[in-house]
């Protein structure tokens, strides 16, 4: 899979035959989404507007998108909390603390993010690709932080146990969040991860 493809998801790949995409406007569309979406909203913001905004015709912004809802979802993943936070490397339990912190909160760009989960809410098509997208991205991490954990003695995880941690996490961060979408505690986020996390990983709670 090529860079393209691997930062935006759900981009149409570019045809076969005929003349080369320009990769840079990808960056541009992407940046006049996220300009739109805090402005008017997921509800507010239209195609049209998008293309207009990054200065390319209608037909190449829809030779790369033919959805808003998957458009919006590829610009929402560029976003602070789908990318891998700075593990500190001190302990298990500080890389998974780090992690929920990553997730847990929207620094980057947070009235995007919570304007995009509430008209989500509004929008299944929407709910979907976003929803999936977070659940990737913190499957993966976990995954990462499980192997290490493996690798210092503890008992690897099977795939389906991932899979469960996954899950796990991602409804418990919803839950904090609330409706509104809102950055989780700090505190929650420790008690995650010292009564939830460590256990499913590693068989023992943290430390007090």
């Amino acid at each position: 899979m090529n860079d393209q493809a691997e930062r935006h998801k759900r981009r149409l790949p570019p045809a076969e035959r005929g003349r080369a995409q320009d990769k840079s406007r990808d960056d541009l569309i992407i940046g006049a989404t996220l300009e739109l979406l805090g402005e008017n909203g997921y509800h507010g913001l239209t195609m049209t507007d998008v293309a207009a905004r990054a200065g390319v015709s209608k037909a190449t912004l829809y030779r790369r998108w033919t959805t808003k809802a998957d458009l919006v979802a590829d610009a929402v993943a560029t976003l602070n909390p789908m990318d891998p936070p700075r593990y500190p490397g001190t302990s298990l339990r500080d890389d998974l603390l780090a992690l929920m912190e990553q997730a847990g909160n929207c620094d980057d760009r947070s009235e995007i993010v919570i304007a995009t989960m509430e008209m989500a809410r509004m929008h299944p098509d929407l709910y979907r690709t976003l929803a999936e997208r977070f659940g990737t991205f913190v499957r993966a991490e976990l995954d990462k932080l499980a192997r290490r954990a493996a690798d210092a003695g503890h008992v690897p995880m099977s795939e389906v146990e991932l899979d469960v941690v996954g899950d796990t996490v991602v409804a418990l961060l919803a839950h904090y969040a609330g409706p509104a979408g809102e950055p989780v505690p700090r505190e929650r986020l420790v008690r995650l991860v010292d009564h939830v996390l460590m256990v499913l990983i590693t068989g023992a709670r943290a430390a007090e």
